[in-house]
C-alpha cells in the first residue's frame, strides 16, 4: 500500500488487480459448483404421454426411445414436463418413405420451437434430433 498525502492508505494498481483477480476466481469457482454436473442427462418428454393439448404424437415412446439409446445415450425420454429440458412431438403422417413421413418438433422448456425435421426414417429423425441437442447441450449446463 501507498501513502497518500493526507495520510490515508490507498491500495496500489498491483494489489487492486490482484484483489479483483482473486474475486473472480472465488466466484468462478462457487458457481462451478452449482453448474449442472457434465454427465447430466438430458431430459426429452415425448408429447402426448399427458394428454398435452393439441401437441400429440403418435410415434410409441418405445420406439423413439430405443432410437435415442441408439443414437444419444445422454438423451433420456421423462415422463415429468417439468424437468425436461425439451418437449419433443413425434408424428408419422402415414405417408409413404418417399414423402417424408416422420415430423418431429423440438421445444425448449420455455414452450418455444427451437428445432423441426421432415424425414423419410424413424432413425434418421431422431438423428437430428440428437445432433441439434449435442450441438446446443452446453447452453442447458451454463451457471
Amino acid at each position: 500500500m501507498l501513502e497518500h498525502p493526507e495520510g490515508q492508505m490507498v491500495i496500489d494498481d498491483f494489489e487492486r488487480t490482484m484483489t479483483r483477480l482473486l474475486l473472480l476466481a472465488m466466484t468462478l469457482l462457487m458457481c462451478a459448483g452449482t453448474c449442472r454436473s457434465q454427465d447430466h442427462k438430458i431430459r426429452v418428454f415425448l408429447t402426448g404421454t399427458d394428454q398435452t393439448q393439441g401437441n400429440i404424437s403418435n410415434v410409441p415412446a418405445a420406439e423413439v426411445g430405443k432410437a435415442l439409446d441408439k443414437h444419444c445415450p445422454e438423451v433420456v425420454l421423462t415422463i415429468e414436463q417439468q424437468k425436461a429440458d425439451y418437449l419433443l412431438q413425434a408424428k408419422d403422417t402415414g405417408a409413404g418413405a418417399g414423402r417424408k413421413p416422420y415430423k418431429f418438433t423440438l421445444f425448449g422448456s420455455s414452450g418455444d420451437r427451437v428445432f423441426s425435421t421432415e424425414t423419410s426414417r424413424l432413425d434418421s429423425a431422431v438423428k437430428d434430433v440428437c445432433t441439434y441437442v449435442q450441438k446446443h447441450k452446453l447452453s442447458l449446463f451454463m451457471c
